[in-house]
């Protein structure tokens, strides 16, 4: 196998690099996915090199539903580990932070996860969309719960490997697929 060349990436004048994650975490069962016509694949990559198209199941209420994470306490870790056999792999991680434990629409939500592997959208603050969990291994790995004088929530971690970075979503197609 050939190596790629590399290129010249350019800065992005004026862009805040260190912007974070919202408070929007999206969030949909991979079932509620499906194989789009003549691909292995849920979703499609332009040559532009973003996700251009992410299948829905044939349900036209399903969608991704955005998970009631808390203002900036959410993260996303992707960790990229070569090894000397020339395989790699990409560990990918989403914590978040569900509030009020003594909700039954909270518990019901995290409940939801457990065991289901699912596919996530997560908005930056500069208002670029990432996608997780398009190839089905994005599961919940742990939850945190705290009730303090200064906490009220489950920090939720889910986790997967994949062989891909994670994907940029083209957001022309967002109202599509996300229940705004």
């Amino acid at each position: 196998m050939a190596c790629n060349s590399l290129t010249l990436l350019a800065r992005e004048c004026g862009k805040n690099t260190k912007t974070g994650v919202r408070d929007d975490v999206y969030l949909i069962a991979y079932s509620d996915l499906a194989i789009i016509s003549g691909t292995t694949d849920v979703y499609s990559v332009s040559s532009g090199g973003t996700i251009s198209a992410i299948n829905l199941a044939a349900s036209a209420s399903t969608k991704f539903v955005k998970y009631g994470a808390v203002k900036d306490q959410n993260a996303i870790k992707s960790d990229y580990t070569y090894n000397d056999n020339g395989s790699f792999d990409i560990q990918k991680q989403l914590t978040f932070t569900l509030a009020n434990v003594g909700s039954i629409a909270a518990k019901t939500a995290v409940e939801n996860l457990f065991s289901n592997p699912v596919a996530a959208l997560i908005r930056l603050k500069n208002g670029t969309w990432l996608a997780m969990g398009l190839n089905g291994q994005l599961q919940l790995k742990t939850i945190a719960t705290e009730v303090s004088t200064s906490a009220n929530g489950r920090v939720l971690t889910l986790a997967g490997s994949d062989v891909e970075e994670i994907g940029i979503v083209d957001p022309t197609i967002i109202n599509s697929i996300v229940a705004l």
